[in-house]
């Protein structure tokens, strides 16, 4: 039980003060003994609260909260109905689903035994201790170029306290710089307002202070637009030259054995993200950020949501302070491949699909439901698109507050059909009208013209050099896919 607890605590844990993190941890300790007890009203009192906290919202948590909920009589329909949830909103890892689903499934009345051994297995989001969100496959149909790739997954073990003392608050510049030059003895390292930025890659102090304000710029522009709020420490930005670094970093860094084909990934524990940035390339940094950021309130974001929107920015133009998404190659992917891709309603019923893990994959092909990486390309272009169209209508944000405040506070029944409905009730349009608006805009050009005042930020363009090299280094696996790099303009 206690390694169970521990692994997924580690998955997400994130404190944003000392004296919130203190009440915060106390709620949840307190919570995991009562549920650890068989005291599962009292294990639900204090977790539910906890869950309101920041970064309350984690796979352990509500795993808890399920399973309490399954065995207080009152709460047995809320509990599997939790349990469902999970499967819905979380990354979680191939036997996590597993486990998951049997809980749910054992969930139908109050007679069920306790706790027991059973459900002391881990449950966690793709690899314990980090949420890697880096990933970025592309599909065209030219030509199909093999990348072997598997998931992110736990090399090392990570003392919690070394990750929680990389958390460095604001103002404490000389501390931060300490902190970089202990972990990246080599390279260069500068403060700019609220990050730490480290460069492996040969950066200038210019090009990074240029990185630093586009950086803070974006992130004002997602406490503004969406509600984020960013954490009372420095965001580390580690900056490297290429995927082959990426790797090497996450393994020296976070303790993680990272696909070459890994070009950047966002890591919870100690609010950093890692990444390959060309000059002053920022794309790949503000998709990760937007994976980081959109955590403190919101742990249980659907997959459509989470990398529709990080998607949208990593590809960008600035209007004063506000930032909108502009056309990209994923543009290309979906036209291509638009016979594949799922209607809107399809599309927000899509669990979480880790795409570079071989264990779901094959266990979707063995219950006959398409495991293809273009069905999965198809899929995440349209989840760009979509979201680029309805921030161009205006009614993204609304969609996203929506989900937020009412996805796991106002469930009752499949997890699938209440976040369609919550996307109908907000738009006031159901599903069928929204797919076929969405189709007429992109097909008929819409979605691919450019959009006039706009400074851009970042843009990017398939690397087919690297996605050579990729080949030549790592060899062909089953997945079919090609990696994009993100380039971007010069920020100003």
């Amino acid at each position: 039980m206690t390694r169970f607890l521990h692994a997924v605590a580690c998955a997400a844990a994130l404190w944003c003060l000392a004296t919130t993190a203190t009440q915060a941890e106390s709620l949840y300790d307190r919570g995991r003994a009562a549920w650890s007890a068989g005291d599962y009203s009292a294990a639900l009192t204090a977790l539910l609260t906890f869950r309101q906290e920041p970064y309350g919202r984690r796979p352990d948590v509500d795993y808890m909260l399920g399973t309490s909920g399954c065995r207080v009589a009152e709460r047995v329909t809320w509990g599997r109905d939790v349990l469902d949830w999970m499967l819905y909103a979380y990354a979680l890892t191939y036997q996590s689903r597993i486990h998951v689903s049997r809980e749910r499934d054992r969930c139908r009345d109050v007679e069920l035994a306790r706790l027991d051994g059973d459900l002391t297995q881990i449950v966690e989001e793709r690899a314990a201790g980090m949420t890697g969100f880096g990933k970025t496959f592309y599909w065209a149909a030219r030509e199909e170029q093999p990348v072997a790739s598997y998931p992110i997954r736990r090399k090392q073990e990570m003392a919690k306290e070394e990750l929680l003392a990389r958390r460095i608050p604001l103002g404490e510049e000389a501390a931060a710089i300490a902190l970089a030059q202990s972990l990246s003895p080599n390279g260069r390292a500068l403060v700019h307002e609220r990050f730490l930025l480290v460069s492996e890659a040969g950066h200038e102090s210019s090009d990074l202070r240029a990185i630093g304000r586009t950086l803070n710029r974006y992130v004002g522009f997602l406490e503004t637009a969406y509600g984020m709020v960013p954490p009372a420490h420095y965001l580390a930005v580690y900056l490297v030259k290429s995927h082959y670094d990426v790797s090497e970093m996450a393994e020296r860094l976070h303790g993680l054995d990272v696909s070459r084909a890994t070009v950047g990934y966002a890591f919870v524990d100690d609010t950093s993200v890692v990444a390959a940035v060309p000059e002053q390339a920022a794309g790949t940094v503000l998709h990760e950020l937007f994976h980081l950021l959109v955590r403190e309130r919101f742990g249980d974001v659907p997959q459509w949501l989470d990398e529709g929107m990080a998607a949208l920015y990593e590809v960008s133009g600035r209007n004063g302070d506000r930032y909108f998404g502009l056309p990209n190659w994923r543009g290309r992917v979906l036209e291509e491949l638009w016979d594949l891709r799922p209607d809107i309603a399809t599309l927000i019923r899509t669990e979480w699909f880790l795409f570079d893990d071989p264990e779901q994959a094959q266990s979707m092909a063995d219950d006959g439901r398409p495991a293809d990486i273009k069905r999965q390309a198809a899929n995440m272009a349209t989840a760009r698109y979509f979201a680029l169209y309805l921030e161009q209508r205006g009614e993204l944000a609304p969609v996203f507050k929506a989900m937020r405040d009412q996805g796991f506070a106002t469930l009752e029944g499949d997890a699938r059909d209440h976040a369609v409905g919550l996307v109908e009730a907000t738009l006031g349009r159901d599903a069928a009208t929204l797919d076929a608006e969405f189709a007429d805009w992109f097909l008929s050009g819409q979605a691919q013209r450019p959009r006039d005042g706009l400074t851009p930020v970042a843009y990017g363009a398939p690397l087919y050099d690297a996605i050579s090299d990729v080949n030549v280094r790592t060899g062909p696996s089953t997945a079919y896919s090609k990696i994009t790099l993100l380039r971007s303009g010069k920020p100003e």
